[in-house]
């Protein structure tokens, strides 16, 4: 079975030069991206950058709230002040560092910041600190 063009039925993505399942053809797809052009992509680059900054920001801001309620909860307890609340606190505070630092954009920093906060807090949770 041959089309117009001899071989079209043959060609390996079988399309037989139909439209593709997407709903238009390769060329209009093209014409579509080369039209959208740069500043849309520089949009969405920013728009991804934003988003990543709140999501650490939020996240880090996150493990800093979760500090200072640990240590209200432990206090409240009636368990003594020792190193727990000096890690607790230590940790909250370097949260707060990764939140600053994700809020001016050093997203990278502030994950890992936050990621020694988070070991911080859990330090203070160990046996030898109770």
């Amino acid at each position: 079975m041959t089309a117009h063009g001899g071989d079209s039925a043959t060609r390996p993505d079988r399309t037989g030069g139909q439209p593709l399942s997407s709903g238009g053809s390769t060329e209009e797809l093209r014409a579509q991206f080369q039209a959208r052009g740069r500043p849309g992509l520089a949009e969405d680059r920013r728009r991804d950058a934003r988003q990543a900054r709140r999501m650490y920001a939020a996240f880090a801001g996150m493990v800093a709230v979760i500090c200072l309620v640990l240590i209200v909860v432990r206090l409240g307890r009636g368990d003594a002040m020792g190193v727990w609340v000096a890690t607790y606190a230590v940790g909250g505070g370097v949260s707060g560092v990764g939140a600053v630092l994700a809020r001016s954009g050093r997203t990278r920093w502030a994950l890992a910041v936050t990621c020694v906060a988070v070991a911080l807090a859990s330090l203070g949770d160990s046996p030898t600190f109770r």
